[in-house]
């Protein structure tokens, strides 16, 4: 390998490495930080059809729910009050938004299953994304 291969090489190798750290790095205010959707519905709709998923949160973040930008429907606001999975609150706003939207939650198609390496990082990657019927 030239010279400017191994260049190369080793500018790859830092970039991945510091693509990695800063994944994993834990963000100091994350708790705080808002989490938001738009459901295509009027303000009203949202208002009085809140399901009990997101209403068993109350008590646990600040909702609010205001008119989306543009005339795009209406923007579900949640704010984590302390210690809150935010995980579970993203979850809950995905169903609220399912159930505004189209009646019921939509579950995602089943994954391809492949025994190789490749399926099971697909599986990984669904399971984390709520996948796979965890809805």
């Amino acid at each position: 390998m030239n010279t400017a291969g191994k260049a190369l090489l080793a500018a790859g190798v830092a970039t991945a490495v510091a693509v990695v750290r800063r994944r994993r790095a834990p963000r100091p205010d994350d708790s705080g930080r808002r989490l938001a959707v738009t459901v295509d519905r009027a303000p009203e709709e949202v208002q009085s059809s809140l399901q009990e998923e997101l209403a068993r949160w109350r008590d646990r973040a600040e909702i609010s729910i205001r008119p989306a930008a543009g005339d795009k429907g209406t923007e579900l606001v949640v704010t984590p009050i302390g210690d809150v999975s935010r995980h579970e609150l993203r979850l809950a706003l995905r169903r609220a938004k399912s159930v505004l939207e189209a009646g019921e939650v939509v579950q995602p198609d089943t994954a391809p299953t492949h025994p190789g390496p490749l399926g099971k990082a697909l599986r990984l990657v669904t399971s984390r994304a709520g996948g796979g019927g965890r809805l």
